[in-house]
């Protein structure tokens, strides 16, 4: 599956559930806000096709063991035949785990979609500007180390990131805004989540299950508005911070996997075009919210 800035809450779902998924949205969302100094800087680090030869061999062997969606969905019966009668969970693991996309949807996100004003157009014909192309290199080696993690030896996971941090460009970890107060405002409560916010999007999750199939139209008319307002970046940037809050207030993998992903990122996707969205949309989108944190939502209260 193609990562894209319109259906980022797709890459965020994989991040989420990513050991080491924090570290390439960090990167993704400096990716995302570069401009063409920027670039120059990753360009100019650039280790050369040499150096970049053996790490590519290890992202491809990397890549290769991960379990993706369509590996592993011809096994969803048999997993949950064998936890109901066995009470195993093995089949079930790989489910959850399960990735949407690989590392070669992560580079062309990067380079077509987040670069995608990097491209020199001429009729039929496209080329990617030279300095881009090599930051681009810089940019992806980054995000896969994350996104690949635990997978990659940690010295080629060391060295595949090391281009990127001496390029030093400004950090947008969890400290960088997204230039909305409402979502800067919702994620900073999603990162200091404690025990009680943890469980409490848990137990919201398991009892509006029933409710989920109004969850995809609902969000599908929330990425529309997006993708027809100036805010796609806005909300691809909302998302991938919200990875970040994700991990940083202790909500795990399982969760994202079991739909507290979706449901916190219904909730970006709301917030950042509320205005935009019909009450009944928003409605749906930010229930989960107004659930957990009762009514001091951010669509109400910031």
């Amino acid at each position: 599956m193609p990562y894209s800035l319109v259906g980022a809450h797709a890459l965020g779902f994989d991040l989420a559930r990513l050991g080491r998924g924090r570290q390439a949205a960090a990167v993704l969302r400096t990716a995302l806000t570069a401009d063409a100094s920027d670039l120059e800087r990753c360009a100019a680090g650039h280790p050369g096709a040499v150096v970049r030869t053996p790490w590519l061999q290890a992202t491809a062997r990397a890549d290769a063991r991960a379990a993706t969606v369509r590996s592993v969905l011809p096994l969803a019966g048999e997993a949950v035949e064998e936890a109901v009668t066995t009470g195993a969970s093995t089949l079930l693991r790989r489910l959850e785990t399960s990735l949407l996309g690989d590392t070669h949807a992560l580079d062309q996100f990067i380079r077509h979609e987040v670069l995608d004003w990097t491209w020199l157009h001429s009729g039929p014909m496209a080329v990617q500007d030279p300095t881009a192309s090599a930051a681009a290199d810089v940019l992806a080696d980054a995000a896969i180390s994350g996104y690949l993690g635990d997978r990659l030896d940690a010295g080629v996971r060391r060295a595949m990131v090391t281009p990127y941090l001496r390029a030093d460009l400004p950090t947008r970890d969890e400290t960088a805004s997204t230039g909305m107060a409402r979502l800067d405002r919702v994620l900073d409560r999603l990162a200091d989540s404690d025990e009680a916010a943890r469980s409490a999007w848990r137990r919201v999750v398991d009892e509006q299950r029933l409710r989920t199939a109004e969850w995809a139209p609902a969000m599908h008319q929330a990425s529309w508005a997006v993708s027809m307002s100036d805010r796609l970046r806005l909300a691809c940037d909302a998302q991938l911070a919200g990875v970040i809050a994700f991990q940083l207030g202790g909500l795990m993998p399982r969760d994202a996997a079991y739909g507290v992903w979706n449901a916190v990122s219904g909730v970006l996707q709301a917030v950042a075009v509320a205005d935009l969205l019909p009450a009944r949309t928003a409605s749906v989108l930010m229930r989960p919210w107004h659930l957990v944190h009762g009514t001091d939502g951010p669509l109400s209260s910031v």
